[in-house]
């Protein structure tokens, strides 16, 4: 025979535990060996062992059983996410890019004003070279052939010159093929000028001059060509991404162009840093330890294997008994939680407009004191007015303010001197109290200090080179030691569909007339 005992926390089994032991301890050692017995049966109570006892024999006896303790419990602590190690190649080959980027774009600027100065440079490099004529036209293609430098110069500066967005773990492959393609046009140009005009002599400066400019407009139209497939291509919308955020569920969607993963998930991050509201890790982590203190309370069991069959295992029924017994805590917990809730909700509210009352007390005082002029600017204009003026505001706000941001988790977001430089903006402006409490009432969270790097990585079966496609879905997970060290972002891609669009006319527009033949002449 097996009973299921259902216990509320583990400090509860083990008093009643230790109460055992102390009224064991006050029986002799004969009674414990003859009726304790640990593997207690309806046998083994049958037999030679006849003791008298009266009416009252159970309030004060204990047995021993073989007992066996399941417990289960879930953590809830916001995981961290080890980033991975610092590779060196990685840093090594982003230099080298940025370097040959670099040397490319020179040597594309300049090879043209090379081939056209070279008739000048080859008499002092020792080699014969006939006396340069430019006629006007030749006049007029160099003229042309400076205006496209110029503008090749200004198309590089306005697309390429910029600091990188994010170093992506896979190599970008239409930026690298542009640049094959060009270093490949420039070897071409080098090589037919050196074997056609150099090496045959070709006197004729307006030929170098035509052929510079040919180099140019090649050029240009790489360029063109370049500015469609990496920054057209990916501004009109193709799908639309599913952006939500763990661990708290926030939800939010946004349209995306034809562009590969790592780009994706580039762009991700930069709508997810405008878009949702910043993530509180403190409340967060406080609901997560409050679920977890209230899970310890209710999702213990406890097992007395009276007749000592088990042998320390849990049987088939047992163990569907202590689910169905689990499942029956579960479903009834949700109200406690929505209680704490509500019960939390309402104390933010009741702090927030007790601290909104107490601002505006404090903006009237300093009012009072310092009324507006007749522009409506304020009258504070002296720095050590402002400065005294802000601290006896925050005197004033202080023990309401350090309430709500208690309550809200949000106290080491708010130092007391960006407070006081809060306060005296707001004064000098002469800012309402509704707008000065904004900024910590807020779900974005205040203007920190410049972050440097921002570590993420990609998870995903798929390479990070690869195109979005419809049903693709992967996983950016944040490996920062700011408030978004334990969030994790699933993204699911979904194809905007195929529109086709008829045309009807309304019909408001269109009437019959009835007539009746005996009214018809």
């Amino acid at each position: 025979m097996s009973v299921v005992s259902e216990r509320s926390t583990r400090r509860s089994s083990q008093k009643q535990h230790s109460r055992s032991r102390g009224i064991q301890k006050r029986y002799g050692s004969e009674t414990e060996h003859q009726m304790m017995i640990p593997q207690f049966s309806a046998a083994a109570s049958e037999g030679v062992c006849h003791m008298d006892m009266d009416d009252t024999w159970g309030d004060n006896t204990t047995v021993i059983t073989a007992t066996s303790d399941f417990s289960q419990h879930v953590g809830n602590a916001l995981p961290y996410f080890e980033p991975t190690t610092k590779v060196t190649g990685r840093r090594c080959s982003r230099w080298l890019w940025l370097i040959s980027a670099f040397v490319l774009s020179l040597i594309s600027i300049a090879s043209a004003p090379l081939m056209m100065v070279t008739p000048f440079l080859l008499p002092y490099m020792s080699i014969e070279w006939p006396e340069v004529e430019c006629p006007p036209d030749c006049q007029g293609y160099v003229l042309t052939m400076c205006v496209k430098v110029v503008l090749l110069v200004v198309a590089l500066w306005a697309v390429y010159w910029r600091s990188a967005a994010a170093d992506m773990p896979r190599i970008f492959l239409p930026r690298v093929a542009l640049a094959f393609f060009v270093l490949f046009i420039l070897f071409a140009f080098w090589l037919f000028f050196i074997v056609r005009i150099v090496l045959e002599r070709q006197v004729a400066y307006s030929y170098i001059v035509s052929y510079s400019t040919s180099l140019l407009d090649v050029l240009l139209y790489v360029h063109y060509i370049s500015v469609i497939v990496l920054v057209l291509r990916s501004l009109r919308p193709e799908f639309t991404i599913s952006v939500l955020r763990d661990p708290d569920g926030e939800l939010r969607s946004f349209p995306l162009g034809m562009m590969s993963l790592q780009e994706a998930a580039v762009q991700v991050l930069r709508l997810y840093n405008v878009h949702f509201s910043s993530f509180n890790r403190a409340l967060e982590s406080h609901r997560s330890r409050a679920k977890s203190g209230a899970s310890n309370v209710s999702t213990g069991f406890k097992m007395y294997d009276i007749d000592g069959t088990g042998a320390g295992t849990l049987s088939e029924e047992n163990a569907r008994a202590v689910l169905e017994a689990a499942a029956r805590r579960k479903t009834g917990g949700h109200n406690e939680r929505l209680y704490e809730e509500q019960e939390w909700e309402s104390r933010i509210r009741k702090r927030q407009f007790r601290l909104l009352g107490s601002t505006e007390d404090a903006f009237y005082n300093v009012q009072s004191i310092f009324p507006m002029k007749s522009n409506g600017q304020a009258a504070i204009t002296e720095p050590a007015d402002i400065v005294n003026a802000a601290k006896s505001v925050y005197a004033l706000i202080q023990r309401p303010l350090m309430k709500y941001l208690r309550a809200a988790r949000r106290q080491n977001l708010h130092s007391q001197e960006q407070i006081l430089e809060h306060i005296q903006n707001c004064l000098a402006h002469n800012i309402s109290p509704r707008t000065f409490l904004n900024r910590f009432t807020s779900d974005r969270m205040p203007l920190q200090p410049s972050i440097q790097e921002s570590k993420w990585s990609i998870v995903c079966d798929r390479q990070a080179s690869s195109s979005i496609s419809h049903g693709l879905t992967f996983i950016l997970r944040s490996h920062n030691q700011d408030n978004d060290s334990c969030v994790q972002l699933v993204c699911t891609v979904s194809a905007l569909p195929f529109f086709n669009i008829t045309e009807q006319s309304s019909s408001k527009r269109n009437f019959a007339v009835k007539g009746n033949g005996d009214l018809m002449c």
